[in-house]
């Protein structure tokens, strides 16, 4: 009689380690997706021990596609969230080091707002920038003054 109510159990702790590596996705705290895996594993472990070998294989089993589940909706939630498809700063070029030398001292419009970064175009060219005076809007004109580290830094024209 004791084998069902332990294996009540380890799907409790399985479903409860799930749940807690899913907060995990949303809460990037680090100790509650390691709390959510140790009280999965426990489940696992309480599987074996009152099911046998072909419990604790179908709980390993249900652990792995519900973490790759967790995973992948966590992933396709991300892909349409606000904070990570914005349209703005899409597609800035980094041109490479090198090249970096040529634009200082040029003329450069802002096509985001820089709030202190975003987007300018430099010669047709859209290109990462900083801003050295702080916010600048859209559309106003800037001036290369450095370019260094992966993108260039701009001053208001005057």
């Amino acid at each position: 009689m004791e084998q069902p109510a332990s294996l009540a159990l380890a799907w409790t702790l399985l479903a409860a380690g799930l749940v807690l590596i899913a907060a995990e996705f949303l809460l990037p705290t680090v100790f509650i997706g390691f709390v959510g895996a140790a009280v999965s594993f426990a489940g696992i472990w309480l599987s074996a021990s009152s099911g046998g070998v072909g419990a604790c294989l179908l709980f390993c089993l249900v652990f792995l596609l519900g973490l790759t589940a967790e995973f992948l909706l966590f992933r396709r939630w991300m892909r349409a969230a606000p904070i990570t498809n914005r349209a703005d700063n899409q597609g800035a070029a980094v041109p490479a080091a090198s090249g970096f030398a040529l634009y200082v001292g040029r003329p450069a419009r802002a096509l985001t707002v820089l709030a202190p970064s975003g987007a300018v175009e430099i010669d047709g060219l859209r290109v990462e920038a900083f801003s050295a005076d702080g916010y600048v809007e859209r559309g106003a004109a800037v001036v290369v003054t450095e370019a260094a580290a992966g993108r260039v830094t701009v001053r208001l024209a005057r």
